[in-house]
């Protein structure tokens, strides 16, 4: 398995991500349940669109899940100079610059969309960057601590005190990141809009946002058409991030995620139940799903 992964690895973009695209096109022919999913969160969170945009965006976003999943692989394995040069732009990067400038460490925020690890991965050899991980079984788990460590990037496991070990990071002015746009374990969240639907969002960020007082940042990957490469994207994050009250500031959080995703709403993963938990008494989106 390892062997087949390194080699998969090597192979060019273009063949990943058109192995990426016939995946995500048989699980869109095949009515998945990723596919039903989409289309139930498009429809809950782009209710303005038509029908027919809404079944183009959930078919691109199959297409763009699947091919990061496997042209990921090339991102940690493959030729150095190659992955880094597959980032055509940065766009916005004096708002990363300006975050460290503060000493005071970063948080990073990225989400499910488009091709985060292909800039994150060669960000980190140019930013002091750490990412928290569970470590895991398998030859997949070992490949992707060397992926993320290969341009300078440090992986640090997670211990049980989270909170105060990110606290720790951000003192020592490294950045650390994270992908909030998931329905956290119950006590961990609290339910704020996201896309104008109820979502359970973690509070992990905005605690730390509060306590640190490092500046946020976010973070995502649009991925270019015909394998013609990255742009990576910064933007600032809403005023009300650091907020006292951690559902403001959740609030606030899940705003610059939309911002985000509204870039390219195509490459989000919609597939993902995101709306799972609702808040008692309101009724399940994914009911007919």
């Amino acid at each position: 398995m390892r062997i087949l992964l390194i080699v998969l690895g090597q192979l060019p973009l273009s063949v990943l991500q058109a192995l990426g695209a016939l995946v995500g096109w048989l699980s869109w022919t095949g009515n998945s349940g990723r596919r039903r999913v989409a289309l139930r969160n498009l429809e809950r969170c782009m209710p303005e669109l038509s029908g027919a945009e809404r079944e183009r965006i959930a078919r691109a976003s199959l297409r763009h899940e699947f091919t990061t999943y496997i042209e990921t692989l090339r991102i940690w394995l493959g030729p150095a100079q190659a992955v880094k040069d597959a980032v055509k732009e940065w766009r916005g990067l004096e708002v990363l610059e300006r975050a460290f400038a503060q000493g005071k460490g970063v948080i990073l925020l990225t989400l499910h969309q488009g091709a985060f690890e292909a800039v994150a991965i060669p960000m980190s050899a140019r930013f002091p960057f750490c990412g928290l991980y569970k470590p895991q079984r398998g030859a997949l788990n070992a490949l992707s601590i060397r992926g993320r460590r290969r341009f300078g990037g440090q992986l640090r496991i997670t211990q049980a005190g989270v909170r105060q070990q990110s606290l720790q990071l951000l003192r020592e002015g490294l950045g650390v990141y994270f992908m909030p746009d998931h329905d956290p374990p119950p006590g961990r969240g609290v339910f704020v809009p996201f896309m104008g639907v109820p979502a359970h969002t973690p509070t992990l960020v905005a605690r730390l946002a509060h306590e640190s007082g490092a500046p946020v940042v976010y973070l995502f990957g649009e991925r270019l058409p015909q394998a013609g490469g990255f742009i990576a994207h910064f933007l600032d994050a809403p005023p009300d991030i650091a907020n006292a009250d951690v559902e403001i500031a959740t609030a606030a959080m899940n705003r610059g995620l939309e911002r985000c995703l509204r870039t390219c709403p195509e490459q989000y993963w919609w597939g993902y139940k995101r709306f799972r938990r609702q808040p008692q008494g309101l009724a399940s989106v994914y009911g007919g799903a």
